[in-house]
């Protein structure tokens, strides 16, 4: 996009007018010289003509942001109408003069995206992507997070505003309120009174989502070499792609977690000591009592890792976390012994795995470092255990706890297969539990079910009929059934235990395996 003001700048000497809304500067680089009486003026493109063509777009309806370029009107008569909503610039110089300043600011951009392509090409990470940007600018750029936190900078050492702005590493919000003064606004600038800086601003956001970060662009008042509004948005929309999609490296507390992390799984760090050293070191050492939470996603092709990790630090500050394997790990830890952690009421983490499609696994506290390892397998796999036998569909958030009988019958039954070559943990299985499969493949019926949350409610029948979604007599009616089938004496403790193992077994066997029971 190019910036109609620093058009004006290059034209001064013929700009006639202008009538452009508050704030509206950058315009399409879609250029149109119309031939034809127009019906629509279209907001993705740029209309330049000269003041004798004007007749063209009588009667045109103009979307918002539309702009039209007049050129060739005289130097002191009346500024044209245009159709409603349509902004201008006019100039008394020929049109052809305007269409040549337009294909050099073209010329300009084309460059810088060819630029920033052979950068990515070179795997430049995000440092090299603001110290090219600060080159082309000849001045100082910012990477923001939306709370104003400098993530990255260079070039500040041309700008002692923005240097001074940025002394204690984070902008205050009032400059970032005056150069986005309107939360819907995806650019814009501020010119610095008493001085010949303006700064300009794009705001980083993924289509509709929440914005997740500010590109801030130093530059003069009377420059007309380089249009820094207009690299600003391409260097920000460069960002923004790679940022978004991960494209770029993490950040240093993510770096060093990973690197941390990485010598525990390959077992360069094995024993508590050593680890706890490793993670004290770290710029977010944990305390205690530790948790491992994995987030996975369902399709990890566009994931934004970085924005959502900057997320995540605002839901839980103070944690560790990283990409590792395409998931993202996320060290929890607390200085008392906690049971059950109440994340799964966070309606901003929920939201947040919901819009990403994440999934997220968390275990129980140890002390115990050398562990961690382990726990991660485990968290990694309740994962994938949760999303297969999850009552509830909308369910993102997991507690280990929750699901590890699950994860013993995982390992139980990887382990029976491996030994006995044999893909049909059948054997493992109560008689009982075999015979109301049977029973309900035959006559469509759900006794299995009615039993297994029977007995986890203990024999409570409001419970179970809860459960179910069933009426309270429908549920005795079932169990009065499967009781007349089994007869079996459910008073007997080790008895129930061992029936309820056998249908958490069957349930992982048709959802986890996937596989259709053969009673």
């Amino acid at each position: 996009m190019s910036s109609l003001r620093f058009l004006m700048k290059q034209l001064k000497p013929y700009v006639a007018g202008a009538s452009l809304a508050p704030g509206q500067d950058l315009a399409p680089d879609r250029l149109e010289l119309p031939a034809a009486p127009l019906a629509r003026l279209e907001a993705d493109r740029v209309y330049l003509l000269s003041s004798r063509e004007l007749e063209l777009l009588a009667g045109a309806q103009a979307s918002p942001g539309a702009v039209a370029l007049v050129g060739g009107l005289e130097p002191d008569g009346p500024l044209p109408k245009l159709p409603d909503g349509c902004a201008g610039v006019f100039f008394t110089c020929p049109a052809a003069v305007v269409h040549n300043a337009l294909a050099a600011a073209a010329a300009q951009t084309a460059q810088w995206e060819r630029d920033f392509q052979a950068l990515e090409g070179r795997g430049g990470g995000l440092q090299d992507a603001m110290a090219l940007t600060a080159r082309l600018a000849d001045d100082a750029v910012l990477l923001l997070d939306p709370n104003g936190q400098v993530i990255a900078a260079a070039g500040l050492e041309r700008s002692p505003y923005l240097n001074g702005q940025a002394a204690v590493g984070v902008i205050p919000l009032e400059t970032m309120r005056r150069v986005l003064p309107r939360a819907s606004a995806s650019h814009g600038s501020y010119a610095v009174p008493n001085t010949d800086v303006v700064i300009y601003g794009r705001r980083l956001a993924h289509g509709e989502e929440e914005s997740y970060g500010m590109l801030l662009a130093a530059g003069r008042r009377d420059r007309t070499d380089v249009d820094v509004h207009a690299l600003c948005d391409r260097a920000a929309a460069h960002l923004d792609r790679r940022l978004f999609c991960g494209g770029l490296e993490e950040d240093t507390a993510a770096r060093e977690l990973r690197d941390c992390w990485q010598d525990i799984m390959e077992g360069r760090l094995t024993s508590s000591g050593e680890i706890q050293e490793a993670l004290t070191r770290l710029p977010d050492p944990v305390r205690t009592f530790v948790r491992v939470a994995v987030i996975s996603f369902e399709g990890e092709k566009g994931v934004p890792y970085r924005y959502l990790l900057t997320r995540l630090r605002e839901i839980v500050p103070g944690s560790g976390m990283t990409v590792y394997q395409g998931s993202i790990l996320v060290l929890l830890s607390q200085d008392e012994r906690v049971f059950r952690l109440d994340l799964d009421q966070d309606q901003r983490l929920i939201g947040l795995l919901e819009r990403y499609n994440g999934f997220m696994a968390i275990s129980n506290g140890t002390r115990r470092l050398d562990s961690l390892r382990s726990i991660f397998h485990l968290t990694r796999r309740t994962v994938v255990l949760a999303r297969a036998l999850r009552t509830d569909p909308s369910e993102r958030i997991f507690f280990h706890e929750d699901y590890s009988m699950y994860c013993v019958i995982d390992l139980c039954v990887k382990r029976y297969l491996e030994v006995e070559g044999n893909d049909d943990p059948l054997y493992l299985m109560h008689p009982a539990v075999i015979h109301l499969t049977r029973y309900d493949r035959e006559h469509h019926n759900n006794l299995r079910d009615v039993l297994f949350y029977y007995l986890m409610n203990d024999r409570n029948l409001v419970k179970t009929a809860a459960a179910v979604y069933m009426h309270r007599n429908t549920v005795i009616n079932k169990v009065n059934k499967i009781q007349e089938l089994l007869k079996l004496d459910l008073e007997d403790p080790h008895l129930r235990q061992r029936l309820i193992f056998s249908c958490q077994m069957i349930r992982y066997y048709e959802r986890v395996m996937e596989q259709e029971f053969r009673p």
